[in-house]
């Protein structure tokens, strides 16, 4: 595969940047990153959709193109402030794994970081392509300039369901494994 000066390289560069953050802000910071951004992708489609259904239809100003690409902005823009705002200031404390040997947190929180890159990147590609994983809708997936210019694009859109679902797998393997004694005094 030839790496394209364009969505190629943006997508390879993120997922290096999101993997370096993740050594940063260490493995349970990486799951509470993970964990807001089902959050988010819930209330973006959520908000997106009552949007596209109930408000956009009334703004007569919009053409259907300018509508199409406001709802598109607006829900990456709901999914990228609920990810920083609950990762931030969210109210909840994620501690999955005991301190192991250096090796596995090593490789643990590579997984994670790599499993949370491709989760965000194919969320926003969803969205960019028209799509919502709440209602299910992918039609203007293989219509986009974006989809058939670059490999990776198409791989991360073709393949969102898998990147929607890995994370989950990979924490409740994590959590089989990795449970955590609880003591009671």
């Amino acid at each position: 595969m030839d790496i394209r000066l364009s969505w190629d390289l943006f997508i390879i560069v993120f997922f290096g940047i999101v993997i370096a953050y993740s050594f940063i802000i260490g493995r349970n910071q990486t799951l509470k990153v993970i964990i807001s951004s089902y959050m988010a992708i819930l209330a973006a489609d959520g908000l997106g959709n009552l949007t596209n259904d109930y408000i956009l239809p009334n703004v007569n100003a919009l053409s259907p193109a300018e509508s199409d690409q406001f709802l598109i902005l607006m829900k990456i823009f709901i999914f990228v402030v609920v990810i920083v705002l609950l990762s931030i200031k969210g109210g909840f404390f994620v501690d999955i794994m005991e301190e192991r040997k250096i090796p596995v947190r090593i490789m643990a929180t590579l997984a994670f970081g790599f499993l949370n890159a491709g989760l965000i990147v194919s969320t926003i590609l969803v969205y960019i392509s028209g799509g919502s994983f709440v209602s299910g809708t992918m039609e203007l997936t293989k219509t986009t300039e974006l989809y058939q210019e670059s490999e990776l694009v198409q791989l991360m859109i073709n393949n969102h369901n898998l990147w929607f679902a890995l994370p989950v797998f990979a924490i409740v393997l994590i959590s089989i494994f990795e449970a955590r004694k609880v003591v009671v005094n």
